[in-house]
């Protein structure tokens, strides 16, 4: 069971952002109105939440991720070119939607990414090709800034930036891997911040494969919003926007200790 602090204690106002299944995520509505910037850590070949955001709020958004550049988008979509001969993409509706669209996402990211957009491939951390939390905030002098943060566990090296930053934040969507190794961090952390969690919800990438012994998820997104515009004092959970990631197995089931 995940600890008491994961749940949400109030129902808020949300809005889905982003495509169906993996990538989109569930915001906070006035999160979303108050912010003045958009920053995302970690794209991979998947920007529709942020393309999302950039048709609500028309305002600087920047993105970082070191793994995706001109020649990777090429690569991938002359391999989903290939994939859309294969028999079992002609006869999956979904399979030959999403292979069309990674057929043209070349010239999707060149459109995406102008003007107020940018991508920067480095990510967020220490090393080489890393850039300082910090660093991000003060290039995007724009607040308050909303976060979308999904970096494969390195959420965890700057849980400290985000408390020392929450002044500047309107709302973050996050999500939280291996939580079976770090749920006293979380719990850390849900209790420094000053924003309030808004919505949990459990991934389930290959089904069972990403649930521990007790068949909670080792992987789960969280919402939190500045927001004080409270619906309920009964959250929903699960909420009806929410999706499995993996839409080939049925979502997870949460559940909290007393």
């Amino acid at each position: 069971m995940l600890p008491k602090i994961f749940k949400p204690v109030n129902e808020y106002d949300l809005i889905r952002l982003g495509k169906d299944n993996d990538g989109g995520y569930l915001v906070e509505k006035e999160s979303l109105a108050e912010a003045k910037s958009l920053i995302s850590f970690g794209i991979a070949f998947d920007w529709s939440f942020e393309k999302h955001f950039l048709k609500i709020k028309n305002c600087p958004i920047h993105c970082y991720d070191p793994f995706i550049k001109y020649s990777n988008i090429k690569k991938f979509s002359r391999k989903s070119l290939i994939d859309l001969l294969k028999i079992k993409n002609l006869f999956n509706k979904r399979l030959l939607k999403e292979t069309i669209n990674n057929i043209f996402l070349y010239n999707d990211y060149k459109k995406f990414f102008s003007k107020e957009v940018v991508h920067y491939e480095s990510s967020i951390g220490v090393g080489n090709n890393k850039v300082d939390f910090s660093e991000t905030i003060k290039k995007i002098n724009s607040y308050p800034i909303f976060l979308k943060i999904d970096i494969e566990g390195s959420e965890y090296r700057i849980l400290d930036d985000l408390i020392n930053y929450q002044d500047k934040i309107s709302g973050l969507v996050i999500e939280f891997h291996n939580i079976d190794l770090h749920k006293d961090i979380i719990s850390n952390f849900i209790k420094k911040f000053s924003l309030s969690l808004c919505h949990i919800h459990g991934q389930n990438p290959l089904g069972s494969t990403y649930l521990d012994s007790n068949n909670d998820p080792i992987q789960i997104e969280m919402t939190f919003s500045k927001s004080k515009n409270i619906l309920s004092p009964k959250p929903k959970i699960p909420h009806p926007l929410d999706q499995p990631a993996d839409f080939r197995f049925q979502d997870v089931e949460l559940n909290f200790m007393d």
